[in-house]
């Protein structure tokens, strides 16, 4: 029983923390606005590059650096060396996420579009593999795929939105 959760737990990463993110996200907002101070828009992007970009970044870091199979058989693919380069792609898109925490805007709006850049690009990809391969394993068709197409368009929202 615990490995089944431990192993929906990490094939819902992406999602756990997508939802984590907005809902610390409109706790915030909620309290910025009933207490009029502040900006109500920064805690929702606040949350989105903490826990979706930075926290989830450094997890398929390691996830793809330090265990490529498992990595691999949750997206339906064969391990190879390419995986330490996407997991390395992954270090720097969690790391710029973490970083931008208490960065200028300028410095947000990169990461807002390296992050949509990188997880769009993804998506593509995924599709692709379902129309080519036929590949509708959880972690190519599952939440991670729902993620990469939601998630950068909740995070330029919010980024829009948080005009400080």
């Amino acid at each position: 029983m615990i490995n089944n959760a431990l192993a929906w737990f990490f094939a819902n990463t992406s999602l756990i923390a997508f939802g984590f993110a907005i809902l610390l996200g409109i706790i915030g907002f909620v309290k910025r606005a009933n207490s009029k101070k502040g900006h109500v828009w920064e805690p929702l992007e606040f949350w989105m590059l903490f826990l979706f970009v930075g926290l989830v970044g450094v997890y398929t870091f390691a996830l793809h650096c330090f265990w490529p199979d498992l990595a691999a058989e949750g997206i339906g693919w064969k391990n190879s060396p390419f995986q330490w380069e996407v997991g390395i792609a992954n270090a720097v898109v969690g790391v710029l996420g973490l970083l931008s925490l208490k960065a200028s805007r300028q410095f947000r709006s990169a990461v807002v579009i390296a992050v949509s850049i990188w997880l769009w690009g993804d998506a593509v990809g995924h599709v692709y593999q379902m129309v080519t391969a036929g590949n509708f394993t959880p972690g190519n068709a599952g939440p991670w795929f729902w993620t990469d197409v939601i998630g950068p368009s909740a995070l330029i929202l919010f980024h829009i939105c948080n005009r400080g």
